[in-house]
């Protein structure tokens, strides 16, 4: 199991690539044209560059070639980045919160929940999964 992709991996990659490239392009001109940017521009955007680093990142059993997320090691990468991002999360919710708080002198509530239910989500699922295996 090598790091290396297949050219049909690589193609794949490029091409979500080059969909983000043209989504965000268009973005940018909506916006610097005065026209409202919404949340399918938005959405757009995050659904190319996830599948693209999707592609990037993980192997598929049948070239053989890359780590699957379904070998011990693609678990493994999974969690550490899921707990990573989990945080990362939190802390932009928290920037947002300070943000708003001092630019504008008002608290954004929806994301104050947001990060509370943050705050409370990780140990309560850690709780729910370990009476599990009690």
């Amino acid at each position: 199991m090598t790091g290396r992709k297949t050219p049909k991996q690589r193609l794949i990659a490029a091409g979500f690539g080059l969909t983000s490239l043209v989504v965000i392009g268009f973005t940018i001109k909506k916006y610097a044209s005065g026209e409202p940017v919404g949340i399918s521009e938005l959405t757009s955007i995050a659904a190319a560059l996830a599948a693209m680093f999707g592609a990037l990142t993980w192997g598929n059993k049948e070239d053989g070639e890359g780590i699957t997320q379904e070998e011990e090691i693609g678990r493994h990468i999974t969690f550490v980045s899921a707990k990573a991002a989990y945080f990362i999360m939190l802390a932009a919710s928290l920037i947002v919160c300070i943000v708003e708080k001092l630019a504008f002198g008002r608290d954004n509530m929806a994301v104050l929940i947001l990060l509370g239910l943050g705050i409370v989500l990780l140990p309560a699922a850690e709780y729910i999964v370990a009476r599990k295996y009690r």
